[in-house]
C-alpha cells in the first residue's frame, strides 16, 4: 500500500468511526434535562452553571457540604468546556453539557484509533479495534453483573454510564488518554520542546478530567515505557518523570493537596468498603506477579512492541475491575469504576493479539476472517444504536420532584441551607442557587464529619425512639432549615435512603408535601449561619458517631438560648461574607460553614483569629468587644498560595524552553 493509498483507507476510517458514533450517540446533541434523575450528571450540570454565572470566583464553593474548596467539588477539566459553551452560545448549562459530553463521546473512538495506529502502524487492525470500542462492552460480556444492569451483555455499557449514571468526566479521561499516549510517544521519539509540551497538556487534561483517567494515564505510561524501551534506558522514564512533575505544578490549583486529603480520608469508604485487608495485599502481589510473568512472556516471545503495549494496558483495569466482580477483592477503591477502562483497553489487547496471528495465515483465509469480524460488528452496530436509541431520552424538568422542591424551596427559604434527600440532592443546584447540608461526591467532602450525620439521619442506627430528636439535633448544629423526605410514591429515584421516612411526622411542621415528597420545617432560634455562642460552649471532642451528642450538646443548647445576641451573616459573593454581631468577653463567634486552612477574618483593620471545631465549622475568636463587623474572606491561604505560584512558574518555564527549542531549531535549520 503506497503512502497516498494508505492515507486515504486512514481518512476512510475515520470517517466510518466518526459516523458509527454519530449514529450511536448522535442524539445526545438534542437532551436539555436527561430523563434519568439517579444520574449524577445533575452535579457536574450544577459546577458548570455556576462557574458560566460566577466566572473567576472560584475559591469557596458555599453550596454542598456546608461549604468546600471550589477545586474539592471535582476536578474541572470537562466544567470548564462546559461553562466556557454556555457564555459562548448562551445556552442553558444542561443543554451545553450534553452538547459538549455528546462530542466528546464520539471523539474518543477517533482519539483510540489514532492512538492504536500510532503505535503500531496497522490501519486495518487500528480500525477494528477502534470500532469495537466504539459498539462493544467487553466488560458486559466478561461480568454477568455488568450485563445484567446493562439489561443485555450486548448493550454498550459505555453509553449507559454516561447517559443513565452520568459518567461524564470519566468519559472524557477515557478520551483524552489516547491522545496523551500518542503525544508521550512522539515526546519520547522526537527532539524538541514541541510533543514534550503538548504531552503536559495532554496530560494536563486527562488528569482534570477524573481520579480515574489518572490511574489509568500512570498504569499505561508505565506500560508505554515496558514495551518501548528506549536508548539509554533511563532517559523515557526520565522525560516522563519531568513532564509529570512539571505538569503537577502546573495544575497544583486544581489538583491540590486539599482535594488530594479529601480524597485519601473518603475513597475507601464511598460507595463500599474498599479498605485494604489481608486478602487485598495477597490479591495486590499474585496480579503485579501476573503483570510481570505476562510482560516476561512477550518479550520472551519477542512479540511485535505494540502488542506488548496493548496486552500490558489491556491487563491493568481488567485484573482491577475482576478481581472485584469474581474475587470480591478491592485492588484500588471504587473498582467497579473501572469497568468501561476494561472497555477500552481490552478490546485493543484482544484484537491485535488476533491481528498478529493471523499475519501468519495466507491471504485468503485472512479475509474471510476479517469479513466475518466486519459483519458481526456491523450487526452489533445496529444493536447499539437501536439501544442508544431507547436509552437516551428526554423530559420536561416540571415533571421532576427534584425541581418542584428546588423551586419551592427557592421561593419560599432563599438562601437558606435545606437537607436535600436521594437524587434532589444531585439536582438542587441545578435549578436554586441555595445551599445544602450534603450534596456532591462524597469522595470529595472536606468535613469528614457531615457523612457521619447524614448517615445518622438517613439510618437511624440504634438510635431507637430518639431517632427524629438525634435527627433535628444534627440539623441544628450544622444550620439548616428544612429538610426534604420522600415517602413511598415519590419519584425520587433513591428514596430508599430514608429507613424511617415518617419520622418527623407530627414532630416537625410540614411546610410542603406533593407527588409523595415532604418538607419540614426545622425550628431554629435564627437562622443566620452565625451565632454567638460561649466559648466554652464550642465543641472540643469530635463525636464518634452519629450517636454521640454529647460533645456538642452544650454548642446546640447555646444556639437555642435567647440569652445570646443574634449574629447576621450575608454572603458578599461565592467565597466572602459579612457578619455583624454584639459579642461580650468569653463569647466566640460560631460560623456554620466548614472550616478550611485559607479562611481569614477580618474587623476594624485587624485580623481575628479563625479555627475549627470539634465537627468542622468555622470558629472566630473576635478580638473586638461590643458591636463588631466581620469580613470574612476564603483565601486558600498559604497552601493556595505556593499552587498558584507553581502553577505560573512552569508555564513561565515553559515558554522559556518552547521559546529557545525553537530559536535552536532555526539556527540548526540555518546550518
Amino acid at each position: 500500500m503506497n503512502l497516498v493509498s494508505r492515507e486515504l483507507h486512514v481518512r476512510l476510517y475515520a470517517a466510518v468511526l466518526l459516523a458509527v458514533n454519530v449514529l450511536i450517540a448522535g442524539s445526545l446533541f438534542g437532551v436539555e434535562y436527561s430523563a434519568y434523575n439517579n444520574s449524577i450528571e445533575g452535579t457536574f450540570i450544577a459546577i458548570a452553571r455556576f462557574m458560566a454565572r460566577h466566572p473567576g470566583e472560584w475559591k469557596w464553593w458555599p453550596l454542598w457540604n456546608c461549604g468546600t474548596p471550589f477545586e474539592t467539588t471535582y476536578l474541572p477539566f470537562t466544567h470548564w468546556v462546559v461553562a466556557a459553551f454556555t457564555l459562548l452560545t448562551r445556552l442553558s448549562a444542561a443543554r451545553s453539557f450534553h452538547i459538549v459530553t455528546a462530542a466528546i463521546y464520539i471523539s474518543s473512538a477517533l482519539a483510540v484509533f489514532w492512538m492504536a495506529l500510532e503505535l503500531s502502524r496497522k490501519p486495518v487492525a487500528s480500525f477494528v479495534a477502534a470500532l469495537a470500542y466504539s459498539c462493544v462492552s467487553v466488560s458486559a460480556l466478561l461480568v454477568p453483573a455488568i450485563g445484567a444492569d446493562a439489561e443485555g451483555m450486548r448493550n454498550l455499557r459505555r453509553l449507559q454510564t454516561l447517559v443513565f449514571y452520568g459518567e461524564s468526566p470519566h468519559t472524557a479521561a477515557l478520551a483524552l488518554l489516547p491522545v496523551a499516549l500518542v503525544c508521550f510517544s512522539r515526546a519520547l521519539n522526537t527532539d524538541g520542546p514541541k510533543w514534550k509540551i503538548l504531552a503536559g497538556v495532554a496530560v494536563a487534561s486527562t488528569a482534570l478530567s477524573n481520579a480515574f483517567g489518572i490511574v489509568v494515564l500512570s498504569a499505561a505510561l508505565l506500560c508505554l515505557l515496558l514495551a518501548f524501551p528506549g536508548r539509554p534506558w533511563w532517559k523515557a522514564p526520565a522525560t516522563v518523570a519531568a513532564i509529570g512533575a512539571a505538569v503537577y505544578c502546573w495544575i497544583s490549583p486544581w489538583l491540590s493537596p486539599a482535594m488530594i486529603r479529601a480524597i485519601q480520608a473518603n475513597a475507601s469508604t464511598s460507595g463500599g468498603d474498599f479498605r485494604y485487608t489481608t486478602g487485598s495485599w495477597i490479591a495486590l502481589a499474585i496480579l503485579a506477579g501476573g503483570y510481570l510473568l505476562l510482560w516476561w512472556a512477550l518479550r520472551r516471545a519477542q512479540a511485535p512492541a505494540h502488542l506488548q503495549f496493548f496486552a500490558l494496558f489491556g491487563y491493568v483495569p481488567t485484573a482491577i475491575a475482576l478481581a472485584w466482580y469474581w474475587g470480591g477483592v478491592a485492588i484500588l477503591d471504587q473498582p467497579t469504576r473501572y469497568q468501561i477502562d476494561v472497555d477500552l483497553a481490552l478490546p485493543l489487547a484482544l484484537v491485535f493479539a488476533g491481528a498478529t496471528l493471523l499475519d501468519r495465515l495466507p491471504r485468503r483465509p485472512r479475509m474471510v476472517v476479517f469479513a466475518a469480524v466486519a459483519a458481526a460488528l456491523a450487526l452489533q452496530t445496529v444493536h447499539a444504536a437501536v439501544y442508544a436509541h431507547r436509552l437516551i431520552r428526554s423530559v420536561d424538568p416540571a415533571q421532576l420532584g427534584e425541581y418542584r422542591i428546588a423551586k419551592w424551596m427557592d421561593e419560599h427559604l432563599h438562601g437558606q441551607r435545606a437537607f436535600l434527600s436521594g437524587s434532589g440532592s444531585f439536582w438542587y443546584n441545578v435549578f436554586t442557587e441555595n445551599p445544602q447540608f450534603h450534596g456532591g461526591h462524597d469522595q470529595h467532602i472536606v468535613n469528614t464529619f457531615i457523612p457521619i450525620a447524614t448517615y445518622a439521619i438517613y439510618s437511624d442506627e440504634n438510635a431507637g425512639a430518639r431517632a427524629a430528636e438525634n435527627s433535628i439535633f444534627w440539623l441544628k448544629a450544622f444550620g439548616v432549615r428544612a429538610i426534604s423526605v420522600p415517602g413511598p410514591e415519590s419519584t425520587d429515584y433513591y428514596k430508599a435512603g430514608f429507613v424511617h421516612p415518617f419520622k418527623f411526622e407530627g414532630v416537625l411542621p410540614v411546610l410542603w408535601r406533593d407527588h409523595g415528597d415532604a418538607i419540614y420545617e426545622v425550628p431554629l432560634r435564627s437562622t443566620s449561619l452565625a451565632h454567638v455562642v460561649p466559648s466554652a460552649a464550642i465543641p472540643a471532642r469530635r463525636p464518634s458517631d452519629g450517636l454521640n451528642i454529647a460533645p456538642a450538646q452544650a454548642y446546640v443548647a447555646a444556639l437555642d438560648d435567647p440569652r445570646y445576641p443574634p449574629a447576621s451573616f450575608e454572603w458578599q459573593g461565592m467565597s466572602e461574607a459579612r457578619i455583624r454581631a454584639t459579642v461580650a468577653p468569653g463569647q466566640s463567634i460560631s460560623v456554620q460553614v466548614t472550616y478550611e486552612r485559607g479562611w481569614e477574618a477580618w474587623a476594624n483593620g485587624r485580623r481575628q483569629p479563625v479555627r475549627g471545631d470539634a465537627i468542622g465549622q468555622l470558629v472566630i475568636e473576635p478580638a473586638c468587644q461590643g458591636d463588631c463587623e466581620i469580613s470574612l474572606r476564603y483565601t486558600g491561604g498559604a497552601e493556595a498560595r505556593l499552587t498558584r505560584s507553581l502553577s505560573i512558574g512552569v508555564m513561565l518555564l515553559a515558554g522559556v524552553y518552547a521559546w529557545f527549542g525553537r530559536r535552536r531549531a532555526r539556527t540548526s535549520d540555518a546550518r
